[in-house]
């Protein structure tokens, strides 16, 4: 018997041990399906490497703590779930125990008319199924008990805890895509500095010629000094603005490199801009973002949820039924105890102290603040699509009027061009000519760019902006 003791103690020890063990990469790769789709990971940044957009929105999804943070929130409601359905389960546990007390001394009397007097040690040892060994009375007990609950309450709360998974994985997804945004918007902030400190150095050469011109000037006393004054400090304004753009610059790409969890990014940004084709009208925007939008999809699962919630509260006041069984691997005296026994019980709240009765109210008031998030976040989404609607729209029509602007510098760059090969103008109206085209392509490029974060800023709002989204658009370089 105690062979047997010893090798049930050995299982329950060993599968303590195996429940205990968890494997961390299959537990990580459970929310990494949801955000990978089956994507290969991609290799980390080199340095000086070339980073496209669709690299840069690769490499976020791959390594951001906040973004892996939300994906532990999914798996912590897969975990509830789960221990929601173990309601249904039956409970196994191994209990042994050793009693041991001291013997009475002494005799009681005999329960038979003529029998002699019973030492009270053994008497006692009978009663209760110790075994006496001299002045100790001990009982080995090794009993396996099963314990099974059925109460309807768990179906709901089971259910519920389903629709929090939906949920959550949605709030995930929606997170995925609030980061790709931010990497785009970051990464065209970027390529927009880089632009913006080739032409204030460009500038710069102009204000310095513009100096010089004057100093001459001045010393032929054909300018005033308050002329030359003024210039020099058109001079200073033009480098505080390139030390500014500079530093802007270096910011930028230090948070792109952030975002997308690399050492730096110094290496060149690709230049390009995406055309929106086959753009559907607003009213079929709106419909697909309430079909598709992450955040949106995640109130109405939270509507499921606080639904069955409801239901879980209300099923408190029906009854639950209990069976609850125990064998014993070994006990002292087999001849005089059972091997098993099980008990049925059922129970039913006559009196809960209103306790069920302020969980109903609770839920209910779950279930309508659920309502009105899911109400708030329809007409959000409807509100955002609309504006972002507008705003790539308008920046198409201001776009159209920087090329034209283009177009007007290009052709007065030219003409001062010629007119100096000619003799009729000098090398700093060629200069002005051209810091004037050089900024009117700054503006068309700058708002090209916003355009391209506007379309994309669409995609978003409509819940289609994937780590994979900048690869299914058609890119084409700026026309300057």
């Amino acid at each position: 018997m105690k062979g047997r003791i010893r090798c049930a103690a050995a299982t329950a020890v060993l599968a303590v041990l195996v429940a205990g063990c968890v494997n961390q990469d299959h537990e990580v790769a459970q929310y990494r399906q949801v955000l990978d789709e089956q994507r290969p990971k991609p290799a980390r940044l080199e340095a000086g490497e070339t980073l496209t957009l669709d690299r840069a929105l690769a490499l976020a999804n791959a390594d951001n703590e906040q973004l892996a943070s939300q994906g532990e929130t999914y798996l912590q409601a897969l975990i509830a779930k789960d221990r929601a359905f173990s309601a249904f389960l039956p409970t196994l546990n191994f209990t042994p125990n050793l009693t041991v007390e001291q013997a009475p001394r002494g005799t009681v009397p005999a329960t038979a008319p003529g029998a002699p007097p019973t030492s009270a040690a053994v008497a006692a040892a009978t009663s209760g199924n110790f075994k006496q060994s001299g002045n100790v009375l001990y009982r080995i007990q090794a009993p396996v008990v099963g314990n099974m609950t059925f109460a309807y309450r768990d179906l709901p709360l089971f259910e519920a805890a389903k629709m929090i998974v939906a949920q959550r994985r949605e709030l995930l997804l929606d997170a995925q895509q609030t980061l790709m945004l931010d990497v785009a918007q970051t990464y065209f902030q970027a390529v927009t500095l880089t632009e913006q400190t080739k032409v204030l150095a460009n500038s710069l050469e102009l204000q310095r010629a513009r100096v010089r011109d004057l100093q001459a000037r001045v010393t032929m006393r054909l300018s005033l000094p308050l002329d030359l004054a003024q210039q020099e400090a058109n001079e200073a304004a033009t480098e505080v603005s390139l030390r500014q753009a500079e530093n802007a610059l270096r910011d930028a790409r230090r948070m792109l490199a952030f975002l997308i969890g690399a050492p730096a990014v110094d290496g060149a940004l690709v230049e390009q801009v995406a055309n929106p084709e086959g753009l559907a009208a607003a009213d079929d925007c709106v419909r697909r973002a309430l079909a598709e939008r992450p955040d949106y999809q995640a109130a109405l699962a939270g509507v499921q949820a606080a639904r069955a919630g409801v239901r879980a509260a209300v099923a408190e006041y029906y009854p639950s039924v209990s069976l609850s069984a125990a064998g014993f691997l070994y006990e002292e005296h087999y001849a005089d105890a059972s091997k098993w026994n099980g008990i049925l019980s059922a129970s039913l709240p006559i009196f809960s102290a209103g306790q069920i009765h302020e969980d109903v109210r609770n839920a209910w008031s779950q279930l309508r603040s659920a309502g009105l998030m899911e109400s708030y976040l329809r007409r959000n989404v409807s509100q955002q699509v609309l504006d972002a609607y507008d705003d790539l729209q308008t920046s198409g029509v201001v776009l159209g009027d920087l090329r034209r602007e283009v177009d007007a510098a290009t052709k007065a760059y030219a003409q001062a061009a010629q007119l100096e090969k000619n003799g009729l103008a000098i090398p700093l109206d060629v200069l002005t000519a051209e810091d004037t085209l050089l900024n009117a392509e700054l503006q068309y490029a700058s708002q090209a760019f916003n355009r391209t974060v506007a379309y994309l800023n669409l995609l978003r709002v409509q819940g289609e902006l994937k780590p994979d989204a900048a690869s299914r658009l058609r890119w084409v370089p700026i026309p300057l």
